[in-house]
C-alpha cells in the first residue's frame, strides 16, 4: 500500500486486511510522508502482545517474519512452524520461542534480547514427546549462534527437558559472553552434573540452580559480581558450599532449600540482607550478618528430644540469635522454633532485637519450653508489630503449667508498645495457649487486632468465653474470630 497518509478510512482497511487474511506472508507500507509515519505505524499494527501472538499463530503458511521496534512490546512470544527467516529488533526484555523445525535464519540487533527464557511455554504441546528434547535443543542451538548481542539473562526450566551434554556447550558459550543470570532448572530426568565452564562466568550477578550435581573446582576463585544465589534440591558437600557462600564477597540473597545429604549448615556472608534455609537439617549456624534484614528457617523435619548444652549461653536460641543485629523480619517455620527451645529455658536474649518488626512462628502450644523461647524472643523485640502464630500440635495434651506461673510473675511489667496486630492458628483453647492469648492482650497497649483460628468448630462457644473475659490493655483492641 503506497502513498498512505494514516487516515481513518486507511487504517480501516489495512485493519480489516490483517485480520482477514490467514494466507498473508507479507505487508508493505509505504506512507505519503514521513512527518506520520511513527503514529501510522502505531496506528497501523494496534498490537497488544497478546493480538500479536494472535496474528501469527493464524497465518498458517508464514515463512518470513520480521519485527521491528514494536510500540508497547516487551515480551515476544513467537510460534509459527513453517517459518524460515526470523528477524527481530527492538527493546524486547524477553523473547520466547516456540518450536520451529524450519527455522534457518535468525537475526536480532544488539539491543533486541538480552534475555533468553526457553520454558514449558516454547511447546505447547502436551504430554511427553520423543522429539521435543532434540527440537528444544535445536532451537536454544541456533538462538546461542546467531544471537549478536550481550545476553544479561539465560533460563532453561522446561518441564519435560531433560539434563543432556548439550547444556555443558551452552554454559560454555555463556562463560564467554559476560552472561549476568544464569537459571537452570532440570525438573526431569536424573541430576544434572555442573560443568567447570560455570565457574568461569565471572560477571554473574544471580544464578539459580534446581536438581543439579554440584562439584566446586580447586581453583574457584569466587563470583566476586554475585548478588543472588539459589540453591534448591541440590547435592553438593558441605565444605564447597561453605567455600562457594565464602567466595561471594557482594551476596545479598540466599536460599537454600532441601540440600541432599547437608544435616550442618554454617552460613557467614558479611554483605548478605536476605536468607530463605529450609531442609531436614539439624543445626545452623549463622555468623556475623550485620546487614541481615529477612530470615526464614524452615526445620522441616521432628528434630529429636535430645538434651542441650547445661550453659544458657551455649543454647541454641543463643547462638542463634548472637550475631543478628539488623533483623527485621523472621519466619519460623515446622519445626524451627523446637529448634531453638533445645536445651536450658532462656530467661534473657542474647541481644536485644532492636529492628525486629514481623514475627512468624509454627509453635507447639503444648510445649512450655517452646512457648518460654517464644515469649523471650518477643521481649527483645521492642520495635515488633506484627505477630503471626500457627499451632504445630495435632491434638490438645494435658500440659503442667507450673513453670508458666513463673513466667506470669516474671512478664508482669513487661509492655509490648508496638504490638498491633497478632494472629494465632489452629488454637485447641488449652490452658497454655489461654495463657499466651491473655499476656498479648493485657501487655500490648497499641494493639489493633487480634485474629483467633480455632482448629475446629468442637470447643469454639468455650474459648469464645474466655477471651471475652480477657482484660485488654488497648481499648481500640478488635478481637476477630474465625
Amino acid at each position: 500500500m503506497g502513498g498512505i497518509s494514516g487516515s481513518e478510512l486507511e487504517l480501516e482497511l489495512k485493519k480489516f486486511l490483517l485480520t482477514s487474511s490467514p494466507n498473508l506472508q507479507a505487508m508493505t507500507i509505504r506512507p505519503n510522508s514521513m512527518s506520520g509515519e511513527g503514529k501510522l505505524l502505531r496506528e497501523t499494527l494496534e498490537l497488544s502482545p497478546d493480538g500479536l501472538e494472535a496474528l501469527i499463530s493464524r497465518c498458517p503458511l508464514l515463512k518470513r517474519l520480521m519485527l521491528r521496534n514494536l510500540v508497547g512490546i516487551k515480551q515476544l512470544n513467537i510460534e509459527a512452524h513453517t517459518l524460515e527467516w526470523l528477524d527481530v529488533e527492538g527493546a524486547f526484555e524477553d523473547v520466547t520461542l516456540g518450536v520451529m523445525n524450519r527455522l534457518k535464519n535468525f537475526r536480532s540487533r544488539q539491543s533486541s534480547i538480552p534475555q533468553l527464557v526457553f520454558d514449558s511455554q516454547c511447546t505447547k504441546a502436551k504430554g511427553v514427546q520423543p522429539s521435543l528434547q532434540e527440537n528444544l535443543a535445536k532451537i536454544i542451538d541456533k538462538v546461542l549462534l546467531l544471537h549478536t548481542g550481550p545476553i544479561r539473562k539465560f533460563k532453561l526450566s522446561h518441564f519435560e527437558f531433560s539434563a543432556t551434554s548439550d547444556i555443558d556447550h551452552w554454559i560454555l558459550h555463556l562463560s564467554r559472553v559476560s552472561v549476568k543470570e544464569i537459571v537452570l532448572d532440570i525438573w526431569k530426568g536424573q541430576y544434572y552434573k555442573i560443568p567447570t565452564s560455570l565457574f568461569n562466568c565471572q560477571d554473574l550477578i544471580c544464578l539459580e540452580l534446581y536438581r543439579c550435581l554440584v562439584k566446586i573446582p580447586l581453583t574457584f576463585e569466587g563470583f566476586k559480581n554475585l548478588k543472588i544465589l539459589d540453591l534448591q534440591t541440590l547435592e553438593l558437600s558441605p565444605d564447597g558450599l561453605e567455600a562457594l557462600i565464602s567466595r561471594c564477597p557482594l551476596l545479598k540473597r540466599l536460599m537454600l532449600r532441601n540440600l541432599v545429604g547437608i544435616k550442618q549448615l554454617n552460613i557467614e556472608a558479611h554483605t548478605l540482607e536476605w536468607l530463605d534455609v529450609e531442609g531436614a537439617f539439624e543445626d545452623v549456624t549463622l555468623g556475623v550478618m550485620n546487614r541481615l534484614k529477612s530470615v526464614v528457617i524452615d526445620f522441616s523435619n521432628d528434630i529429636a528430644n535430645k538434651p542441650g548444652p547445661s550453659n544458657a549461653n551455649s543454647s541454641n536460641f543463643h547462638k542463634f540469635f548472637q550475631s543478628l543485629p539488623e533483623i527485621q523480619s523472621l519466619k519460623l517455620q515446622n519445626y524451627s522454633m523446637k529448634y531453638l527451645a533445645i536445651g536450658n529455658v532462656p530467661q534473657t536474649p542474647p541481644n536485644e532485637l532492636f529492628h525486629l518488626k514481623y514475627l512468624f512462628t509454627c509453635i507447639d502450644f503444648n510445649s512450655v519450653e517452646e512457648i518460654l523461647t517464644v515469649m523471650c524472643l518477643i521481649r527483645s523485640s521492642r520495635q515488633l508489630k506484627h505477630i503471626d502464630f500457627q499451632n504445630r500440635a495435632k491434638d490438645q495434651q494435658a500440659t503442667k503449667i507450673g513453670t508458666m506461673a513463673d513466667f506470669r510473675e516474671d512478664h508482669r511489667a513487661c509492655c509490648l508498645e508496638q504490638v498491633q496486630v497478632v494472629s494465632m492458628g489452629g488454637i485447641f483453647g488449652s490452658e497454655l495457649e489461654l495463657e499466651l492469648i491473655k499476656f498479648l492482650l493485657t501487655s500490648s497497649p497499641n494493639l489493633q487486632k487480634m485474629t483467633i483460628r480455632p482448629n475446629s468448630t468442637s470447643g469454639e462457644g468455650k474459648l469464645l468465653r474466655e477471651l471475652l473475659r480477657f482484660r485488654r490493655a488497648s481499648v481500640q483492641a478488635e478481637v476477630m474470630f474465625l
